[in-house]
């Protein structure tokens, strides 16, 4: 039996990615706020006669239960697949800077750091052929080295932007210490809550997104790749700033001090 742990599952493209993997017989491990917030996809999951998945509350942002988190799942056996989908956009309110409880930009923490800690902790539990996804963006801004946290001139969405430049550079990082993981961007803007919060134009289906990060999971061809960047289907080049050394381990170990 296969098991995969998806993040942001209750809603939006994550939803559709797990759901896919029970359809297809997975086992579903769900980090949810809530346990209330899974109660959807365990009963689709269960209609698909798919394993009862493994429902665990963690607050995401915060990193001290998503370590606690990452001991829970560890400890439950082996996982083929991890995805961390789970983001945070640019806000109802782009002006409105958020913190997680450390003091930590919101965006920062839930979509640079949190997938970050969850990579490097789950590593130990993966399967020989296991791979972490990791869910990014072809929006991307580079960073400011001597303001990470975002704490001048603050824009929601120029904030994500960054978050995803820095998601990449963990990637990098991670693989180059034999972590399988790889960033996709799954597709233009979905249906999801994050999109429709900030008031885009939907101009792709779930399903668009879905079959992208499937693609970098399950595709046999890319047994072995780590440390990639994926435009959909296609390997491509993120942000200049991403394969800067410098820059990069600069980067890594400011998230690194706060995933400790």
């Amino acid at each position: 039996m296969n098991t995969a742990l998806v993040t942001g599952a209750a809603s939006g493209l994550g939803r559709e990615i797990a759901l896919d993997l029970a359809r297809r017989g997975w086992r579903l491990v769900l980090p949810v706020r809530t346990a209330a917030r899974a109660h959807d996809v365990v009963a689709a999951a269960g209609v698909m006669g798919a394993p009862e998945p493994l429902v665990v509350e963690c607050d995401l942002s915060d990193h001290v239960a998503v370590r606690r988190m990452c001991r829970t799942v560890a400890g439950e056996g082996r996982l083929d697949l991890v995805v961390n989908n789970a983001a945070v956009g640019g806000g109802a309110d782009p002006t409105l800077r958020e913190t997680n409880a450390a003091g930590v930009e919101l965006r920062m923490a839930v979509n640079a750091i949190t997938p970050h800690l969850i990579a490097r902790e789950l590593s130990g539990a993966l399967t020989p052929a296991g791979r972490i996804v990791q869910v990014g963006s072809m929006g991307q801004l580079p960073l400011d080295l001597d303001d990470l946290n975002h704490e001048r001139d603050y824009a929601g969405i120029q904030a994500y932007c960054r978050s995803k430049v820095a998601l990449v550079m963990s990637a990098i990082e991670l693989a180059r210490g034999g972590v399988p993981v790889n960033v996709v961007h799954p597709a233009r803007e979905m249906p999801t809550p994050m999109v429709l919060e900030g008031g885009f134009p939907v101009v792709s289906t779930l399903d668009d997104g879905a079959l992208a990060v499937l693609r970098v999971a399950l595709d046999s061809e890319l047994a072995g790749v780590r440390g990639a960047y994926f435009h959909r289907f296609e390997r491509a080049q993120p942000h200049e700033q991403a394969l800067d050394a410098h820059a990069r381990g600069r980067v890594v170990a400011w998230i690194e001090d706060r995933a400790a």
